[in-house]
């Protein structure tokens, strides 16, 4: 039967339109497994009872002058590499991750150092103020033998949250990067 089945074109032909029969009931069956709902609804059923948590939308809010008061005191001590203790009590954890006590005093933080003369009088501008949330970008002028800093002035923002995300909780510093882009080289 085998050698016969070789040697007629008109069987080969008869078993290869066969399988593309199968093939496409295969196909069509998969199609209405996945895309046609089930009558049990089984995959329509929470899985959970609870609630959604929704996030409603921080309001704007004027800007706090205890926010740039904290926002000044972090760049005379985290940027400075001054009173380390101080800045880690009043740095939000998104900044400082899981960083012990001891690991922050020993300096090696994740803070951009930068040795600014005008760290006390910089203006803050806010780029936006939100009620629990809020960011300043700074312009900071290096001292003349400045170890942390270059001797070009730096644009930075900094950003800062109220502790445990209440309305009126204690503001952190929760970014500080700078304001600067490489030179794009030219091509020769």
């Amino acid at each position: 039967m085998l050698e016969n089945f070789k040697n007629s074109p008109r069987q080969q032909r008869r078993a290869f339109f066969a399988s593309l029969v199968l093939l496409a009931g295969g196909i069509i069956a998969l199609l209405v497994i996945v895309l046609l709902p089930s009558k049990d609804h089984a995959l329509d059923t929470p899985i959970s009872t609870q609630a959604a948590d929704v996030v409603k939308a921080d309001p704007a809010a004027p800007v706090d002058p205890a926010a740039i008061s904290i926002g000044r005191e972090f760049l005379l001590t985290a940027v400075q590499r001054k009173n380390l203790d101080w800045a880690y009590d009043h740095v939000h954890v998104d900044l400082k991750g899981r960083m012990s006590r001891q690991q922050w005093d020993k300096g090696d933080i994740p803070v951009i150092p930068y040795d600014a003369q005008n760290a006390s009088t910089t203006a803050f501008i806010p780029q936006f103020s939100l009620q629990r949330e809020v960011e300043f970008e700074v312009a900071l002028v290096p001292k003349k033998h400045a170890i942390y800093a270059g001797t070009k002035p730096l644009r930075f923002y900094i950003a800062l949250r109220r502790a445990h995300d209440r309305k009126n909780g204690e503001w952190l510093v929760s970014y500080w990067e700078p304001h600067w882009k490489p030179p794009v080289p030219l091509t020769q």
